[in-house]
């Protein structure tokens, strides 16, 4: 396994002569490198404005895209956040500020997961602008749920196995032009809350309509190795999925990013974790990914380096 990304968490790298993120995009010259890269990023964006063009580095690169991926995960906001040429981008960077948003929650649960979806939009009843959740189950699984929590809105849509189908119900019944998406056993954690107004903010102004947020996965208490584990959730709600299983939202690469700003924590239980392979297979040839089941199962590693 290679070392993780200092921005992104990835340990997946392209050979591009440099090793390059296949994530983040960050291309580094030296795997040993990579502690002094993290540091020389941030203080880059610290400095209030960066020229990638005209200030290489002799250790690392990063075009417009990848430099926004570094501002966001730092929390900082970036104007430009990508050059119209796709060229590495001339662009002035601040700390980035929580803002007001007018995007809804929204959470796709089964009727057993009812105490989950009342805790879920107890704690962010005040964090965002709706809350709507889709049941897998009956109008009367709904109503008690709406009755331990009458601000929750929603509707009752057996699932049927379409995962994607799902979605586009709740992006439908969002009714905002943002909408992030949860399932019950998913939490955002404090960084993320903090970021969501910016985040839109700054996707509205690059015209992007989807971006991808990392989700720690904690399997029987502890963080497992399939990190940053990208998941995109954080959409306009005109967005549409695909796939009955592992559904993606359909848009052009050019119109999503990365956001790194904090993260979805994800909990699991280990015995859950080794029967759902075999439910996604049965669901969908190849949707097993037992590669995910390994990588679920094992520890956390922060270096990660074989």
């Amino acid at each position: 396994m290679q070392p993780r990304c200092p921005i992104c968490g990835n340990a997946h790298w392209l050979d591009r002569g440099w090793p390059e993120c296949s994530h983040c995009r960050l291309i580094v010259r030296d795997f040993d490198d990579l502690p002094a890269v993290a540091r020389e990023v941030q203080a880059r964006l610290a400095a209030g404005a960066v020229d990638l063009a005209d200030e290489p580095s002799a250790a690392w690169r990063l075009d417009g895209a990848g430099l926004r991926n570094a501002a966001w995960r730092y929390g900082f906001a970036v104007s430009p956040g990508l050059a119209p040429d796709g060229q590495p981008a001339v662009a002035t960077t601040s700390p980035a500020v929580t803002l007001p948003h007018d995007v809804a929650l929204a959470v796709m649960a089964r009727p057993a997961d009812a105490d989950d979806v009342v805790d879920l939009a107890t704690l962010l009843r005040d964090r965002f602008a709706r809350i709507v959740v889709l049941i897998d189950g009956t109008a009367d699984d709904l109503a008690a749920i709406v009755a331990r929590a009458p601000w929750v809105s929603g509707h009752a849509h057996p699932l049927d196995g379409d995962f994607a189908a799902q979605r586009n119900r709740l992006q439908d019944l969002a009714g905002t032009r943002w909408v992030l998406q949860l399932d019950s056993d998913e939490r955002p954690d404090p960084a993320l809350l903090a970021a969501i107004g910016w985040l839109v903010e700054g996707a509205d102004r690059d015209g992007l309509r989807s971006l991808g947020l990392p989700r720690r996965n904690m399997v029987d208490g502890a963080q497992s190795a399939l990190y940053p584990d990208i998941q995109y959730r954080l959409n306009r709600s005109d967005i549409r999925f695909q796939n009955r299983v592992h559904e993606r939202p359909v848009v052009p690469f050019a119109e999503s990013s990365l956001a790194l700003a904090g993260a979805i924590e994800h909990r699991l239980d280990g015995d859950r974790v080794r029967a759902r392979t075999k439910i996604y297979e049965a669901m969908s040839t190849g949707a097993g990914r037992p590669e995910d089941e390994t990588r679920l199962l094992e520890p956390f590693d922060p270096i990660a380096v074989r």
